[in-house]
């Protein structure tokens, strides 16, 4: 046949994720992978070559990215997606995330600039997002370019500064492999620290004025 294909023999599964070529085209049938590099290619898929093992393969790419400058890029400033069909036979489950105040995220010093310091943030959530749910800035989200036990950097800085009222959400990134669940285990949590449960993140969605939308760096960053 050429290239790789799914032969279903269930209900078809294909969704789009953001992907990324590294500079090279990509045709229908490449194997696609979870980007393995915080600072990289976190929180999208790449193409899978080669004879080394390749244990977070995702899904087989189903249409072609021919212009490279059209690669899904981790500062935020490109996002393009393509039509994924997942290898693994998988049950999706939707989430929310909480926005009790059990389970978000103390501001513990004012955030006035691109850079944000959490304790005992993980150090490998680039391509995550952060929405505020309380306080002084309620309602915005930003985007992480890059993130180290701690601390972390915002594509850009907060429309409205940050301070010790405001309160946050963690949205981990794309392709992320644990998470927090909240006591009753209905929610996700959102704790600083890295979470305990085995997952596969693969979307995230935010809800705005009735409408749902699938979150972007390029229009969900400050």
């Amino acid at each position: 046949m050429g290239v790789a294909r799914v032969i279903h023999y269930g209900k078809e599964f294909t969704t789009n994720f953001p992907v990324s070529g590294a500079g090279t085209a990509l045709v229908i049938g490449q194997i696609m992978k979870r980007g393995p590099t915080p600072g990289t290619n976190n929180g999208f898929l790449i193409q899978s070559t080669g004879a080394g093992p390749h244990p977070d393969i995702v899904g087989i790419l189903m249409q072609d990215l021919v212009a490279t400058t059209l690669d899904t890029d981790i500062t935020g400033t490109i996002f393009t997606t393509r039509p994924i069909d997942l290898i693994d036979e998988v049950r999706a489950v939707r989430l929310e995330y909480s926005l009790a105040a059990a389970d978000d995220i103390d501001v513990t010093q004012a955030v006035t600039t691109t850079t944000i310091t959490l304790t005992s943030l993980e150090n490998d959530i680039d391509a995550a997002f952060l929405y505020v749910v309380v306080g002084t800035g309620i309602g915005q989200t930003n985007y992480l370019t890059a993130s180290a036990a701690g601390s972390a950097t915002l594509k850009a800085a907060f429309g409205t500064s940050l301070d010790t009222t405001s309160r946050i959400i963690k949205i981990l990134p794309r392709f992320h492999q644990t998470a927090q669940l909240t006591d009753a285990g209905t929610r996700l949590a959102s704790a600083a620290g890295v979470g305990s449960i085995d997952v596969m993140v693969l979307d995230t969605f935010i809800v705005r004025n009735g409408q749902e939308v699938q979150m972007s760096p390029v229009s969900h960053a400050a």
